[in-house]
Parts: C-alpha cells; sequence; structure tokens
C-alpha cells in the first residue's frame, strides 16, 4: 500500500527532530565542533545504502535535484535525449530540461511506466538514457529495460520516489540502473520535509553528485572551502 510518510509522524520522529533543535546545527557540513557528534545527513545516507544494497546514498534538497544531479552525475548534458513515461509528475521532465537535455515522453505499458517496445521506438542518436518512473507502488519491466541499455550502450536511471523500499526480483529499486533517485518530500514514502537522494554503485558518478550538488566542494577532510 502507498501510504505518505506525513501520516506516521510519531515519538521517534519528534526525537530526531528535537535532537537536531537541541544541538543547534542544521548545517549538513562542518561545525564539528558544535555538533557534538550528531550527524544525521550521514546517518540517513548510511541507512539508504544498507536498506536499498546501494554503495553510495548522497542526499539533496528535492526529488527534482535528484534527478538533475543524477543525469549530470553520468554525463547528461544539452541536446541529449532522454526516453521518460507521459505518466510521471512534471517534475521528471523539468530535471531534465534543466540540464539543456530534451525529455522524450513515450506510452506505459501495464506496469504503469515505460512500454519497453516504445521505448525502442523512440531511440535516436541522440538518445543518452532510458529512466522509468515507478508510480503508485509499481514497478518498471526493469529486465527489458537493461536489455534495451545494453543494446544500445545507454544509461539506466531509475526514479524509484512512488515506490521506496520495494523489491524487484529481490533487488530494491533504484538499486538497478546505474543511477537511482529517490523524493523525501511530505507525501513521500518516506519524508523529512523536502529532500531527495541520488542513489548509486558507481564510484565516479558518486563523486560527481557529491561535488555538483554543494557548489563543487570535493569534502575531502574538515575544512570545507579550502579544497586545493
Amino acid at each position: 500500500e502507498y501510504m505518505p510518510g506525513f501520516e506516521l509522524f510519531g515519538d521517534a520522529e519528534r526525537s530526531e527532530l528535537n535532537d537536531v533543535l537541541d544541538n543547534g546545527v542544521l548545517m549538513r557540513y562542518g561545525f564539528d565542533g558544535m555538533r557534538n557528534g550528531h550527524w544525521k545527513a550521514k546517518e540517513l545516507e548510511a541507512a539508504l545504502e544498507t536498506h536499498l544494497s546501494v554503495k553510495h546514498a548522497q542526499l539533496v534538497s528535492s526529488g527534482t535535484a535528484a534527478v538533475t544531479i543524477a543525469l549530470a552525475s553520468a554525463g547528461i548534458g544539452a541536446g541529449d535525449e532522454v526516453i521518460m513515461p507521459n505518466f510521471t509528475f512534471v517534475a521528471s521532465f523539468e530535471a531534465i530540461m534543466m540540464l539543456g537535455a530534451v525529455p522524450i515522453l513515450v506510452d506505459i505499458d501495464d506496469t504503469l511506466t515505460l512500454d519497453p517496445k516504445a521505448v525502442e521506438k523512440a531511440i535516436t542518436p541522440k538518445t543518452k538514457a532510458i529512466m522509468p518512473v515507478h508510480m503508485c507502488g509499481s514497478m518498471a519491466d526493469l529486465d527489458a529495460l537493461q536489455d534495451i541499455c545494453k543494446k544500445h550502450s545507454l544509461l539506466l536511471i531509475e526514479d524509484s520516489s512512488q515506490a521506496t523500499g520495494a523489491t524487484y526480483k529481490g533487488q530494491p529499486l533504484g538499486s538497478i540502473g546505474d543511477l537511482g533517485c529517490l523524493s523525501l518530500d511530505f507525501v513521500k514514502i518516506i519524508t523529512c520535509g523536502e529532500g531527495g537522494a541520488v542513489l548509486t554503485n558507481n564510484e565516479a558518478y558518486y563523486r560527481h553528485a557529491d561535488h555538483y550538488s554543494d557548489h563543487g566542494h570535493d569534502h575531502v577532510g574538515n575544512d570545507r572551502g579550502a579544497e586545493t
């Protein structure tokens, strides 16, 4: 059942929020001496990595930002085409357009997302990625889409914002493609009010996402902003 996270606020959530307020540090980076060892963002990233079976999770400001950063991290840019479903939220193609890339909308099938046959027909020399959006707790035919990606040397970007925690043949959604994207907004399965996450097993994509999401800072060492 698709259950918005805001319906499950309880003592555990209040405790975590009060912990942050009592600590007084609302930023994820720096202020080491003030935060008394509290690193909520790092803790959530580690939990996502464990539960969604990925090597890297990078928290960002929104689900829209997660899609844009995931695409940028993999080298998608101006003029590149990204195939996506015509049944989704507007943020899916907004995120693509932010990079100057071109969203190519195709029909869905009974999975509520991309029809592999429609995807095949939509591929052009400018196509760089296929992005299924797992809608309403359902999921794409990822075997078929992976075969298409391998055949045409394309990236597979999963948006599992509406199916966080679901599995495809035993593997968590968001961990199967080259990159995965989550929204953590008010009406998603897990909420932090507003937020998102980029998931990947690719070290280079993770490093790009980490830098891209924070003005190019590399987060090496304890002095953010003192990069060489």
